[in-house]
């Protein structure tokens, strides 16, 4: 467990977190940050650490496959467990930045990595539905756009 913590950025990742779970129940603008590393840390784990080195045994489509609705799972899962405790608003807020692509940037910043040239595996957020292929400029626009949106969400949105 101590290489993994101590392997690139992945130690500031789990510190933050730990900072953060405090930090949810004096401020709820915590609470979108928090989802996104805490989604980031699931998806630093389960793809990058445990499928990038994986055996051979299955094939790599059913593999991705149903990492992906793991993945998915965990962040509804996170999505409504922090909705019941801080509220529906901070929790789509997180949830917004991370299907905008702002998660996908956490993972590449603490893993030390370059952002790639062109992102095939963004289908599914808003500009994937219209492009299936993004360049790295059009995910940071996106991403910077998720995070205007979580803002005008915390902030304009009442329930």
């Amino acid at each position: 467990m101590l290489t993994i913590y101590k392997y690139k950025n992945l130690s500031l990742n789990i510190t933050l977190i730990i900072i953060f779970i405090p930090l949810m129940f004096y401020s709820e603008i915590v609470v979108p940050i928090f989802f996104l590393l805490l989604s980031n840390l699931f998806d630093i784990l389960g793809y990058y650490y445990v499928l990038t080195r994986k055996g051979k045994e299955y094939p790599e489509k059913e593999i991705r496959s149903s990492y992906r609705i793991i993945q998915f799972l965990f962040d509804v899962l996170l999505l409504v467990l922090l909705a019941l405790q801080f509220g529906l608003i901070p929790s789509l807020a997180g949830a917004a930045m991370k299907i905008t692509g702002a998660q996908d940037l956490l993972y590449y910043y603490f893993l030390k990595m370059p952002l790639p040239e062109k992102w095939t595996w963004m289908k599914f957020t808003p500009y994937g539905f219209i492009k299936k292929i993004i360049s790295k400029k059009e995910v940071i626009i996106q991403a910077i756009l998720g995070v205007i949106v979580a803002i005008i969400l915390f902030y304009f949105v009442k329930l």
